[in-house]
């Protein structure tokens, strides 16, 4: 059932046009003055479509629809303002500051209901189009199997952050990270398994860093975090936190319990140097944790 809020100051308008309202299914929730409109437009759940009455005592149907579309809460609801006259002005300032449509008094229903199901459609097409947007942006920006940031995502804030290290003089790490005999995880439990150990550790990754640390998925088991404004040994701090957390980790698969370790690679962007050069510094690193013997974090500048 969708929610009708009816702004009107004569109380007998509102009666007189609930009983169609009601006939058409809506709830109609009424409102004496602009004030109550306001108010009452903010309850959860807020009305799917306001008419509002133009001419009214304290707080007119102009003011109260600005205030409507200055709201975060209220201004994509749609709004029909009820005028005396089709000829005034404030109809076309209403249209200005965003209301929907208009109707005249006395209010011939048959042509109020169409506006009214053409604001609706309207309405609901927009959040349908909103929802796909939200989703086109995380296909776009998220790893699909760990809800991590996919590795194009990753380099476009991280390198956003270097920018920031080097106007304003502040520290930036980068760590790199990957599991250790990743392979013989999928060969031993299968890939299932191994998607399992990728989500575990993502979890944990997650649970260790600080809000504004990026993460992201580069490719395979490896995964990677920016930490804005934190140094060497912040990083390090980090790293050493992830690392036990996963060694002590019991991963349950089916009938299969397992454990995973991971090697950590680490350094800090140094001035005047780009990210990509500072990301490879820690890949190497990296590489190095593994060369001597994995499950170890080696850093350095």
């Amino acid at each position: 059932m969708k929610h009708v809020l009816v702004v009107d100051d004569v109380q007998d308008n509102i009666t007189l046009l609930t009983f169609d309202l009601e006939d058409d299914k809506f709830d109609v929730i009424p409102a004496l003055d602009g004030q109550s409109c306001i108010d009452r437009a903010r309850i959860k759940p807020t009305p799917d479509i306001i008419l509002l009455d133009i001419h009214m005592p304290g707080i007119d149907g102009i003011k109260t629809l600005e205030m409507l579309k200055d709201d975060e809460d209220t201004k994509d609801i749609p709004v029909i303002m009820v005028s005396a006259s089709d000829t005034e002005s404030s109809i076309v300032q209403a249209i200005d500051l965003g209301a929907h449509d208009f109707v005249t008094k006395p209010i011939d229903y048959p042509v109020l209901a169409a506006r009214m199901r053409s604001a609706l459609r309207l309405s609901e097409a927009l959040k349908a189009l909103e929802h796909a947007n939200i989703e086109l942006n995380t296909l776009a920006t998220t790893d699909s199997l760990t809800g991590t940031y996919n590795r194009r995502h990753f380099f476009t804030l991280s390198k956003k952050e270097a920018s920031k290290k080097s106007r304003y003089n502040r520290h930036l790490s980068i760590m790199m990270i990957d599991i250790d005999f990743f392979k013989n995880v999928n060969d031993t439990y299968g890939h299932a398994a191994g998607d399992v150990a990728l989500k575990c550790l993502i979890d944990t990754i997650h649970g260790a860093r600080r809000n504004y640390d990026i993460v992201g998925r580069l490719g395979g088991e490896e995964f990677a975090i920016c930490s804005p404004d934190a140094n060497l040994d912040g990083a390090n701090i980090l790293a050493e936190r992830i690392r036990s957390m996963c060694e002590k980790m019991p991963i349950n698969f089916q009938e299969h319990n397992f454990s995973i370790t991971v090697s950590i690679g680490i350094t800090e962007l140094r001035d005047n140097e780009d990210f990509d050069t500072a990301l490879q510094r820690s890949d190497e690193l990296l590489y190095k944790a593994k060369e001597n013997g994995r499950n170890q974090i080696i850093s350095g500048l």
